[in-house]
This record gives C-alpha cells, structure tokens and sequence, in this order.
C-alpha cells in the first residue's frame, strides 16, 4: 500500500491544479468590487461590508466545510461547487440593490469556500513531504495566474462593456472546463487513494481535532497566515482606489500583471532552493523584505516606481504564501495536513473579511492610503516576532517527533 505520494507532478495533481485554476478563473475578477459598488451608488459605509461578506461567509463556513469534506466526499462538491459559482455570476447582472447584493455575496461566499476546500482536502494528498515548498508554488498558481492576467483583461474589456456586472457574467463561461475535467479525472483520483491507507484519507475526531489545533506552532502558524493575508488583502482591495488617487488609476493592471508575473517566476523556479534550506529561517528574512516593501508603497507616483514596487511586492509575496504553507504542511501529522491546509484557507478567508471592514472604516473616518500601507508593514514586524516564536519553540522541542520539519 502507497502511503505517500512518489512524485510531485502526477497527473492527478496537475489535474487537480487546473480545476481550481478555473475556479479562482471566477474570482479574479473582483480586484475593483469596490470601485464598482461605488459607482453602484452604494453608501462607503456599506461598500466595505458587502465586499467583505464573500470572505466573511467562507471564514466562518470554512471550519465546518473543511472537518465535512474529506477525500472520499471532495469530487462531488468539487462540481457542485464550479456549478454553482457560474450561475451567481451571472446573477450580478440583474442585482443592484443593497439587499439582494448582500444575499448574493454570502451564497458567493459559500460556493467559493466549497470548492477550495474540496480541491486542498484532495491535493494534500498528492504532495511528497520533502516537496513542500514547491506544492504549494505550483498549487498556489491556480489562483496567481488568474490574478496576473484579469485586472489587465478587465480593465481592457470594461472600454467595450457597460460595467464589471458584465465581465462577471463571462467569466462564468471558464467553469466549463472545469465541470468537464471533474468528470474526466474522477475515476483516475479515486482509484489513487485507494492505494493510499485508509487512516489517512479518514476524518478524525472531535477530540483528535482539538489536540491538534491546540498545538502551540499549529496557532503561531495560523496567526502569522491571517496578519500576512490581511495586508495582502490591504493591497488587492485598495490599490486601484490609491492609483486613483495618485492619478494612475489606469495603470492598476500593470501592477498586478508585475506583481503576480514575479511571483510566478519565484514560485515555480525557487521552489527548490526554498526546500533545501531552513524555512522558518528564509520566512523571517522574507518577512523582513516584504514589511520594507510595504513603506514603499506610499511613494508609488511614476511608472518606473509603481514598475519598482510591484516587483518587489510580487518577490516579497511570491516566497512567504508558499513558505507559510509549507511549514504548517510539515508541523502537521500526516491525517491532519489537509485540515489545517483548509485551516489556513480559514485564516486567508479571516483576512480578506477583516482588512475592507477595518481598513474600509479607517478611510471612512479621513485616514490616509499611506496610513493602510504603513500599518501593514507595522502588522509584518508582528508576523516576525511570532516567528521567531516558533523558532525557539522548534528548537526546544528538536528531539521529539511533531517538532516538525522546517527545513
């Protein structure tokens, strides 16, 4: 019986890569919610909220989703999932009224989380162990291609289109490729897992849950996700309005096709070299880049420094997110990696659902778009301190078996 994975790129991984890829093909094109509700007519205190209710439903869904679906269950909600994603799409083109968007936020919110929570409770699976760093690379290019490409596209396609409403009902057309691979490739995950053993594809229990999320680097881990996450969101969600601003709001999709070109390139060609090193260690020097680049930020008034920031941005971003996983990946116990991959998805979700409410209010009150990037950096220097949290708790607990990897 195979109970480990003996290679990275499996056809059931690359399988599994591309059918989020689809999925997050349905998101990406909301980098500009925001602006767009304004131009809705919705009220700033409310604009902050109704972006906030996608995440908010998967934050407080994801726990529940991610103990329920499992491995025998996840293909089936897989394609519920892509289904359902398409469909509220299409619906954003027949609602503008507050009501109705606040509904339609939260049943987005709720077919999102299902179908990341399925596609993670599968690919953990796929992954070798000394692989880490780069499965999660490869995996988190499911949603940084997307993310590089759309806000250009949509920022060229909303010169012939009414409105975002628009793109959003297109894009929906992407989830048909992804229904027919969950179809194609089905048989072929199924009889893999077969193959593994059975204690690690089993749900465990209650009791067995809570010992693990208790663990003192399970929560430093988890922390240091949702305060990375809540400024990445920061950036996603404020971006466009602070190009705006600073009279480049045409440029916005530069930044994001830079921004996530680099941190495809760092993610699919330094993966390798981020396996063979001491991980929580090149964390903290990343950490440490990422909060500089985040001062930066404010000072973005040209082309070649916007060029400047989003690369460095994309350097900072493209090594941390597949770092953080990594580590948690091999802090965890092997029937525990898929739930607190979803655990982490949970912190993200945390993040994006907190940073347009805070940082939304914030601007609400008079502050400033320097203010919000500045407090990033500030909330960066906190994510090194735990760090260095769990360093010395590894250190003390070197010798005994869930000290985990790190490197």
């Amino acid at each position: 019986m195979v109970t480990q994975p003996q290679k990275l790129y499996s056809a059931e991984f690359i399988s599994l890569i591309f059918i989020l890829f689809f999925g997050f093909c349905n998101m990406s094109v909301f980098y500009s919610f925001y602006s767009y509700l304004e131009r809705l007519g919705i009220s700033a205190e409310w604009r902050g909220i109704i972006v906030g209710l996608e995440p908010m439903t998967a934050f407080f869904l994801r726990p529940a989703v991610g103990i329920f679906i499992h491995a025998g269950n996840a293909m089936v909600f897989l394609r519920f999932s892509m289904i359902s994603l398409a469909l509220i799409l299409c619906t954003y083109t027949v609602t503008v009224s507050l009501p109705g968007l606040i509904l339609l936020r939260i049943c987005h919110g709720a077919a999102f989380v299902t179908l990341v929570s399925a596609g993670i409770a599968l690919l953990v699976h796929f992954i070798p162990r000394e692989k880490s760093t780069q499965g999660f690379g490869v995996m988190s290019l499911s949603s940084l291609i997307p993310y590089a490409v759309a806000p250009m596209l949509t920022e060229i396609a909303l010169r012939h289109f009414r409105s975002e409403a628009v793109i959003y009902a297109l894009v929906s057309i992407l989830a048909i490729p992804g229904i027919v691979l969950i179809s194609a490739v089905s048989p072929r995950i199924r009889n893999m897992l077969d193959k593994m053993d059975p204690g690690d594809l089993q749900r465990p229990a209650i009791g067995q849950l809570w010992q693990n999320i208790r663990r003192v680097p399970i929560i430093l881990i988890l922390t240091m996700n949702l305060l990375v996450f809540f400024t990445y969101a920061t950036v996603f969600y404020f971006i466009k309005s602070f190009l705006v601003h600073q009279g480049m709001g045409q440029d916005v999709g530069i930044f994001f096709a830079v921004s996530m070109g680099v941190m495809i390139v760092i993610r699919t060609g330094f993966g390798r070299v981020m396996d063979s090193g001491n991980k929580v260690r090149t964390l903290g020097w990343v950490a440490l880049f990422l909060a500089a680049v985040y001062v930066l930020l404010p000072w973005v008034d040209s082309i070649p420094r916007l060029f400047l920031a989003a690369g460095c941005y994309g350097m900072a971003m493209g090594g941390i997110l597949p770092l953080l996983n990594a580590i948690m990946f091999e802090f965890s116990a092997r029937q525990f990696q898929g739930i607190n991959s979803n655990l982490m998805m949970f912190m993200m979700d945390a993040g994006f659902f907190l940073c347009p409410m805070i940082m939304g209010a914030v601007l609400a009150v008079g502050g400033s778009f320097s203010l919000l990037f500045l407090s990033c950096s500030a909330i960066t220097l906190i994510l090194i301190a735990l760090l260095a949290g769990l360093s010395r708790w590894q250190s003390i607990h070197a010798n005994t078996p869930d000290a985990g990897g790190g490197g």
